[in-house]
């Protein structure tokens, strides 16, 4: 009888932490699932390390030449037969109550079918560096995966059933972000959520594949996000450079706005409207986004000559959004911004129209 979760873990070289991620999985409070260990051609002593494990849960298979963790992780997965698939990397570390609750959760949310968890990150010997939380809901994930990959790899469980096309799940043409690139054609087909509860430990070190290839890793996740935003915006024309710039805006926006930034907001909240526009989407989860991009700009304003903020157009862009609620939810303080900018316009001779007037 087939196990009810098909743990999923590829490895190349990765003697020094595979026990302790192997270990995570065999002690889990929920115990029907299996183990499944791909060896990636490795040579170290990968292959003798896993020889010495007998759980009838764990499977292994061996390639006799690198084949690369997409290549090796669709190997490990054509083989798996659980209702639900978790994934585990070899350095990694599962905490032992992961996969009940995970299990618990998508019994209770059936419409979810990936889902993801808060991570822990530690170093070299287990000490804990920092907790991270993704985004929780649908739509805020579905935010950031426009720009970014709204999931910890070595934390995600999602439903076999997504996987079931005939298809490799993981791109063979990608080396690098092979899951931000899954994730999100999942998310065509499924709803998605993350646990607020750290549920995994996230290792870092030297050798790990953010360290030894970051820039070409954000080259490849750059193209999924260029990829992902003009499948929203078939229209809108944006260049490869303007990608990398709002995925760099994602978590910081520039603390002095230039004519060309103030151009981009724009092209920023045109893909908001689009992504509001979407029937998956939460319309108050998706407002509140909105108005916190828009509240993000404008403090980035003060740095920046006024009159900038009209003539880029930025400000009307704003105001057509959602004037009422833009006015509501900045207070005070946001009107007299506004009223401000809109007074030195005015003085200057640049034309208001009736609605931004009717303010």
């Amino acid at each position: 009888m087939a196990a009810k979760v098909s743990v999923v873990m590829s490895v190349y070289n990765g003697e020094e932490y595979l026990g302790e991620a192997i270990e995570s999985i065999l002690h889990q409070t929920f115990t029907d699932c299996e183990l499944i260990i791909v060896d990636d051609g490795s040579t170290d002593s990968t292959w003798r390390i896993l020889t010495t494990y007998h759980d009838r849960r764990i499977t292994l298979v061996r390639s006799q030449e690198n084949l690369g963790l997409a290549r090796s992780l669709n190997r490990g997965l054509k083989i798996a037969r659980g209702d639900y698939i978790a994934r585990q990397d070899a350095d990694d570390v599962s905490l032992p109550a992961r996969l009940t609750t995970q299990l618990e959760y998508f019994s209770r949310h059936s419409h979810v079918g990936l889902l993801g968890t808060a991570y822990h990150v530690v170093d070299t010997k287990g000490r804990h560096i920092a907790t991270h939380r993704q985004p929780f809901t649908d739509t805020e994930i579905r935010w950031q995966m426009l720009f970014h990959n709204a999931f910890c790899h070595t934390s995600v469980m999602f439903r076999r059933e997504l996987i079931d096309t005939g298809e490799p799940p993981y791109s063979k043409e990608l080396r690098y972000s092979q899951d931000y690139d899954l994730w999100a054609r999942l998310l065509r087909r499924t709803r998605a959520a993350n646990l607020p509860a750290a549920l995994v430990a996230f290792r870092t070190h030297e050798a790990s594949a953010s360290a030894m290839a970051g820039d070409e890793q954000q080259r490849a996740a750059s193209a999924i996000a260029a990829r992902e935003v003009h499948a929203l915006v078939p229209q809108l024309l944006i260049t490869a450079s303007e990608i990398d710039r709002l995925r760099q805006w994602y978590y910081e926006l520039p603390q002095r706005l230039s004519p060309q930034d103030m151009e981009l907001c724009r092209v920023l909240l045109q893909i908001l409207a689009a992504f509001e526009k979407q029937d998956n989407v939460d319309p108050q989860i998706a407002k509140r986004v909105r108005l916190l991009w828009i509240e993000r700009i404008l403090a980035a304003v003060p740095a920046v000559p006024q009159r900038a903020l009209w003539t880029s157009g930025l400000l009307g862009a704003m105001l057509r959004s959602d004037a009422a609620s833009l006015v509501t939810h900045l207070g005070k303080r946001g009107i007299r911004r506004i009223a401000q900018v809109i007074q030195i316009v005015s003085r200057v001779g640049l034309a208001l129209t009736p609605s931004i007037l009717s303010l």
